[in-house]
């Protein structure tokens, strides 16, 4: 999610993988990116904008498998969703950098992050509990969903929530809900904190050697077909410091994988299939977009938690204003970020936290 960047492709022809053949791994039809030409420069009002390019199929994938070789394949790393359980648990336990090919990092800002085995859980039942999952449902399964465009603000157990539709390049059903202001964002908060997110966001911090951290800008996504990705990034000119973790909720079984990696010099794509207890960590400029997907025959849907944190700075903080796409927090107010810069982790205070939930 994030207001995308833009370039544009002259031609790029990309492959859809099959989990049937390699479960979890990303695949990608390389080396057919001809030189491009790039509009770089940020909108006025946005970052930069990518413009959608060619899409191979998924039949299309199957007809060139032997197009595929093994630097093509995504190091899967074994990452054990009850490390942070265990004593002595290291941060580049919790957190690897995505790489194919025996450590090629195409995307040098993707990583994957082990959350704790409650966080699912959480998520979940509050998704259920809102009446979230059902919403998603009436969009993206039985319809209609929105119109390409549009917003509409929504309340979910006397809450104020937003609904947003991508414009129609995005080229997909997708919906975001987010928060619309300081009350349902907190809430939203508290269920984050019961399911351990405060060793998350200690783990980044750590890694990353940050000064603090705030969870800023929260959503959910959901999406049940798309035509073709839209290549975008989520965060821009950070300083590495500012990540959007993509948690799947709900995931539809014997798919192609989800999400669509395009490298850092713009030749080359990968594919990455999400798993329960990982979350996709997106950082700066780093490209990428949903991939090809189609359950509408199957009745089903993929329902992700999204939650954007930063080390808000003076030196960041327009920027990362510029990444926001919901109501809250509101658009093009830096006093309002760096208010709450290093809420919910500081290098030198164990004190900020996520907010704690209030139990009837």
């Amino acid at each position: 999610m994030g207001r995308p960047a833009a370039f544009l492709f002259t031609s790029v022809v990309v492959v859809a993988a099959s989990t049937a053949l390699l479960p979890h791994v990303v695949w990608s039809f390389a080396s057919v990116v001809p030189p491009i030409c790039s509009c770089r420069s940020p909108l006025p009002s946005s970052p930069r904008r990518f413009l959608p390019r060619l899409q191979y199929t998924v039949s299309d994938y199957l007809n060139n498998l032997h197009n595929i070789d093994d630097d093509d394949t995504f190091d899967k790393v074994l990452i054990d969703s009850d490390a942070f359980d265990k004593q002595h648990t290291g941060d580049n336990d919790i957190i690897t950098p995505m790489s194919w090919g025996g450590g090629n990092r195409i995307s040098k800002n993707m990583y994957r992050v082990a959350l704790p085995s409650t966080l699912l859980q959480e998520l979940r039942n509050y998704a259920n509990k809102m009446g979230i999952t059902d919403f998603y449902r009436s969009l993206v399964i039985d319809g209609p969903p929105y119109n390409p465009g549009q917003e509409k603000s929504v309340s979910f157990q006397e809450q104020n929530w937003m609904v947003h539709r991508p414009k129609s390049h995005w080229k997909s059903n997708m919906h975001w809900l987010s928060p619309a202001d300081e009350t349902a964002h907190d809430d939203y908060l508290t269920i984050l904190s019961a399911g351990g997110f405060d060793k998350v966001l200690e783990s980044i911090g750590a890694y990353f050697n940050l000064n603090g951290l705030s969870a800023y800008h929260l959503s959910f996504i959901g999406v049940s077909q798309c035509e073709r990705g839209f290549i975008h990034t989520d965060v821009n000119d950070s300083g590495v410091m500012a990540f959007n973790l993509i948690i799947p909720l709900m995931l539809v079984d014997g798919e192609s994988p989800e999400l669509e990696i395009l490298s850092d010099d713009e030749t080359m794509t990968r594919f990455y299939q999400y798993e329960y207890n990982v979350a996709s960590m997106i950082g700066d400029d780093a490209l990428h977009a949903t991939a090809s997907c189609d359950y509408m025959s199957k009745g089903e849907m993929r329902i992700c938690a999204t939650v954007y944190v930063g080390d808000i700075t003076t030196t960041n903080v327009r920027n990362l204003l510029m990444s926001l796409t919901q109501a809250y927090p509101p658009v093009g107010n830096a006093k309002h970020l760096l208010d709450r810069a290093g809420d919910h982790w500081s290098k030198t205070d164990v004190s900020k936290r996520l907010p704690v939930p209030v139990h009837n």
